[in-house]
């Protein structure tokens, strides 16, 4: 048999693997239409979680720490330091105080000390100190407690990518999406994350179908979706869409369920322990099965939403597709996933700086023929911001709504990330179905775009 060679001169690697197309979603996503959706999806949890924790009573303050006894000892040696702040003496009830009413009572006494006079340097920097450790201490529901693990774990992830630090971004990821609500379930907060879970997952359907519909759409036929017919696409499909989000959730609880319930009623009763132990093999198995399902939904996330989307399929045809294309191409789909995640980074860097620069430039030239202190506290991403004090009326009643308005700045930087990973996760899915099914990633049919 007469050999034969093939020679290849080169290989373009953009052209396979085209990874340029998921870090150009990046510009498309700062579109306004999408920037609206994801800005409404961060209030609409903003205002159901503050909701939740002004009617909750337990204190989450201690989230993914093991030290709550230190954590109440350190609230206790602040609040006791701010009672007796500036020569005062502690009032009587001072030891029945909460963090929130020791930071009244600083205030306050600090905006007597200053009136008085004689300000120093000294003064000022321990007045901030405490009130700050006060709000360090301050009792936070499971909400605020959550926000602040998803945040301190996101600075993680996007101080990892900044220096390419590959294993720190994948522990952050990690800690959000499988340790989070290990936590929050030990801890005892089931309620919080049944109910306000589910409103999550519902946002994240509802938002983020219609983020990945705009994409879509975009990208196959140059069309620019409003927000009114994103949304009523996502309505008309919520079905499919939390279906193909919950139903691995699902799966793998009533799983931990039954396991839980074999437990109870094979190894806690005399005699019945033996048939446990029999059992138990069988038990491994289904924590086998719940351990493969748990990791390839945690992987596979990203395209369950766009299959949904791309398709318009059901939500078990949705969550087969991401399954397969994931397990056909798995070297691929973690290249794909790793693109995604580095260009979130990259977009948020990119979204911090111009809304830093945003509130920095217009509160400059504002206060520069500002004759108050209304834009005392405006202008930047403070950290430990303390009240100004001894501001007139019209100057704290104008601050309050500046505030507001930077507020918004501040969550439509957080709700780009939304933007950013749906519209990245949409191309993510194109092109793993254009490895999988040879089909183009501009190859939408009429009936999936109706």
């Amino acid at each position: 048999m007469r050999e034969q060679r093939t020679i290849v001169n080169g290989v373009e690697i953009g052209t396979i693997f085209q990874f340029q197309k998921i870090v150009g979603a990046i510009g498309s996503s700062f579109h306004p239409a999408r920037l609206i959706v994801s800005l409404l999806m961060v209030l609409v949890l903003l205002a159901s979680g503050s909701l939740w924790d002004s009617f909750s009573r337990v204190d989450a303050s201690a989230l993914g720490t093991n030290n709550h006894e230190e954590l109440l000892q350190s609230r206790a040696v602040a609040i006791a330091q701010a009672a007796t702040s500036l020569g005062h003496i502690a009032p009587d009830d001072s030891n029945s105080w909460t963090a929130v009413e020791a930071q009244a009572h600083l205030l306050s006494a600090w905006e007597e000390f200053v009136f008085e006079g004689d300000v120093q340097e000294k003064d000022q920097t321990e007045f901030r100190r405490l009130f700050i450790e006060l709000e360090r201490v301050r009792r936070r529901g499971p909400f605020e407690a959550s926000a602040t693990y998803v945040v301190l774990q996101w600075n993680t992830i996007v101080d990892a990518g900044v220096s390419f630090d590959l294993q720190s971004m994948c522990s952050g990821v990690v800690s959000i999406v499988w340790y989070l609500p290990q936590l929050l379930w030990s801890q005892g907060y089931h309620w919080f994350i049944s109910l306000y879970g589910f409103l999550l997952v519902y946002v994240l359907c509802i938002g983020g179908g219609a983020i990945a519909r705009m994409q879509i759409c975009w990208h196959a036929q140059s069309q620019r979706l409003s927000v009114g017919e994103a949304f009523d696409y996502s309505l008309s499909h919520w079905r499919q869409l939390l279906v193909a989000v919950l139903a691995p959730a699902m799966l793998v609880a009533s799983i931990a369920v039954f396991l839980m319930l074999m437990g109870l009623v094979l190894l806690s009763v005399p005699w019945l322990n033996f048939i446990g132990a029999i059992l138990y093999g069988f038990a491994l198995l289904l924590g086998f099965l719940v351990a493969i399902i748990s990791v390839g939904y945690a992987t596979c996330f990203p395209m369950l939403i766009p299959a949904v989307v791309a398709e318009g399929c059901g939500g078990e045809e949705s969550i087969q597709r991401a399954f397969s294309f994931a397990i056909s191409h798995t070297i691929r789909y973690l290249a794909y996933a790793l693109t995604l995640l580095i260009s979130l980074v990259i977009g948020y860097v990119l979204v911090t700086i111009f809304a830093d620069l945003t509130l920095r430039i217009t509160a400059n030239l504002v206060d520069a023929g500002t004759l108050n202190d209304s834009l005392r506290s405006a202008g930047m991403f403070q950290q430990g911001t303390v009240p100004a004090v001894g501001l007139a009326w019209y100057e704290s009643g104008a601050g309050y709504v500046i505030q507001f308005w930077e507020t918004l700045i501040r969550c439509l930087m957080a709700g780009w990330v939304f933007s950013g990973f749906f519209s990245m996760s949409m191309m993510v899915y194109l092109l793993m179905r254009k490895a999988c099914d040879k089909r183009d990633t501009f190859d939408v049919c009429a009936s999936e775009q109706e």
